[in-house]
């Protein structure tokens, strides 16, 4: 059988293209292909919340569309995917408040259910938050975290029953590229696969094959991080998740610990073509691998929202790669140079929460349907002129990206 579309990556965002393929009646073309195993980068190292509170309505369409996939495959099989829907907390001091009363009224007129809550609910569903006193409250009633491997793997397993083919422990080399014409790729072994279509979904190492064939992506692998409490702090597995934008910081539970990031000053960033493929003891910044120095930065302002800080104990550190680029934007479509090649990247640490409607938005594109949402010209691969995707002043821009996002 011929498979004509060829997905380079077998993390979530990768899965999810495969899944929405199938549901088209496509699954029979495709063939997923992955250097290692299915959600072994950065997917299984993602805190995994999955949050509607966007400023722009494709995103928030994207989010609403991976909560219909998780309610999807919750009903096929309760637990399967590891959601709690928990709802989420934002705790915003009054001087945020007019912009996001602004990001609130959009959200609210694409259905997004929201409310404001005083500090004694609050405290209900989160024990271990202080409210300030200058600080207000919104409850996002919808938002929920998940297991992300599970999600990953119920997209794969899904796309697979629908006819798509999976191969792993398959490294591709290159992009198999003839008179500036895409056939498909070239493997490890020497061996081409030919396509009409490869869709590159490789995450943080989706560069080293799109640079050299031409398509540049404007994205670097930057740190993203968070801690987790012991169990002995007992925190309800059904307490809310927190967002302290203020202090670019989140929380919610895990196994009766607490799971929270803080947002780095300056956010550390690799070159991609440093990267390794098992990120099991890798350290973006070897001067601090752990985070210790942007914990201890952190935490007198995180101490104004969780006092038992000082007393906690920490069991685990989990660090991993997000791919931000340098306005913030998904890659998301076709390049624009290299007829054939598509991408599905630069998530900008939100792939959990977009990666069905990530899916579903480039299945349309690459099928040549209507795409469901407004233009995506702002999330075109090719949309940024000339650049050096391993440039130092590059690879800042990217990490500086990361670092004046609000929170998560």
């Amino acid at each position: 059988m011929t498979r004509d579309i060829l997905i380079v990556g077998a993390g979530i965002v990768g899965a999810a293209v495969a899944w929405q393929l199938a549901r088209m009646g496509h699954g029979h073309r495709v063939l997923v292909l992955d250097r290692g195993l299915p959600m072994a980068g950065s997917t299984s190292r993602a805190a995994a919340l999955v949050t509607l509170l966007r400023s722009e309505p494709m995103q928030i369409a994207m989010a609403q569309e991976t909560l219909a996939a998780i309610g999807h495959f919750e009903r096929l099989m309760p637990g399967s995917v590891g959601h709690h829907p928990v709802g989420s907390l934002h705790v915003v001091t009054r001087e945020q408040l007019p912009a996001f009363r602004a990001q609130l009224d959009t959200c609210s007129a694409l259905g997004i259910r929201t409310q404001w809550v005083d500090a004694s609910y609050a405290r209900d569903r989160a024990p271990w938050l202080h409210v300030p006193p200058d600080a207000d409250v919104l409850h996002v009633q919808d938002d929920c975290y998940v297991d992300a491997y599970q999600l990953g793997m119920a997209y794969l397993q899904a796309a697979q029953k629908g006819g798509v083919a999976l191969q792993l422990q398959t490294p591709v080399t290159r992009l198999d590229v003839r008179e500036r014409i895409l056939c498909g790729v070239e493997l490890s072994s020497g061996e081409c696969i030919a396509a009409s279509h490869v869709v590159m979904a490789a995450g943080s190492w989706s560069n080293l094959l799109t640079t050299p064939a031409g398509v540049p992506l404007p994205m670097a692998p930057v740190r993203s991080q968070y801690w987790i409490t012991a169990p002995s702090l007992a925190i309800p597995h059904d307490s809310a998740i927190v967002f302290m934008p203020a202090i670019k910081a989140y929380a919610r539970p895990e196994v009766g610990g607490l799971l929270f990031g803080l947002r780095e000053a300056h956010s550390a960033v690799a070159d991609a073509r440093h990267l390794p493929q098992d990120l099991e003891g890798f350290a973006f910044d070897t001067q601090d691998p752990q985070g210790w120095n942007n914990l201890a930065q952190g935490a007198t302002a995180l101490e104004a929202y969780w006092p038992g800080l000082e007393h906690a104990p920490i069991a685990h550190y989990v660090s991993g790669p997000s791919n931000y680029t340098i306005d913030r934007q998904l890659i998301l479509g076709a390049a624009s140079t290299l007829p054939g090649l598509w991408v599905a990247s630069g998530c900008n640490g939100s792939g959990i929460t977009f990666a069905a409607g990530m899916g579903r938005l480039l299945a349309q594109q690459l099928l040549g349907s209507d795409p469901p949402w407004l233009d995506g010209t702002h999330m075109a691969p090719q949309r940024f002129d000339s650049f050096d995707p391993y440039d130092t002043a590059f690879l800042s821009a990217c990490a500086a990206a990361r670092s004046g996002k609000a929170t998560g």
